[in-house]
């Protein structure tokens, strides 16, 4: 980003960067975690169920980060197939975000999703790692 369209469609032009299989299962699964189910026509239910999770009050943190992974797990095994025995894990902290221009103060969840699968075409393991920040959900 941003992307050069010019450079793509000239005859001589360079050669577009291609990524790896393993970086686009990265790429891929961190546009489902950040999508929210309905937000794409081609499919209404591409995405996860975590941006339900957004403001939830967090009254049990044990059960949050159940529901939070299992979200995960459904839309990530539906709409990630060259994957495998995927594991989770979640750590939830609380981060104080700071604005100086409006000079305020912000308590903010932060949630890093640490994930190890098998690349099925390989069979190698890999691991990825996401950071989200919630209420409202961004992404780092």
């Amino acid at each position: 980003m941003p992307f050069d369209f010019a450079s793509a469609v000239e005859e001589n032009g360079p050669a577009l960067r291609k990524c790896d299989e393993l970086e686009s299962v990265y790429r891929h699964i961190e546009m489902l975690i950040s999508t929210y189910p309905g937000e794409h026509t081609f499919d209404y239910e591409y995405g996860t169920d975590i941006w339900e999770l957004d403001f939830e009050r967090i009254v049990s943190l044990n059960a949050w980060k159940t529901q939070f992974t299992e979200c995960l797990k459904r839309s990530i095994s539906k709409y990630e197939t060259r994957i495998t025995d995927c594991k989770y894990q979640l750590e939830v902290e609380e981060v104080l975000k700071e604005n100086s221009i409006v000079k305020n103060v912000s308590v903010r969840k932060k949630v890093d999703i640490y994930m190890e699968a098998t690349l099925i075409s390989t069979g190698d393991p890999c691991r990825f790692h996401y950071t989200l920040f919630l209420g409202p959900l961004s992404k780092d």
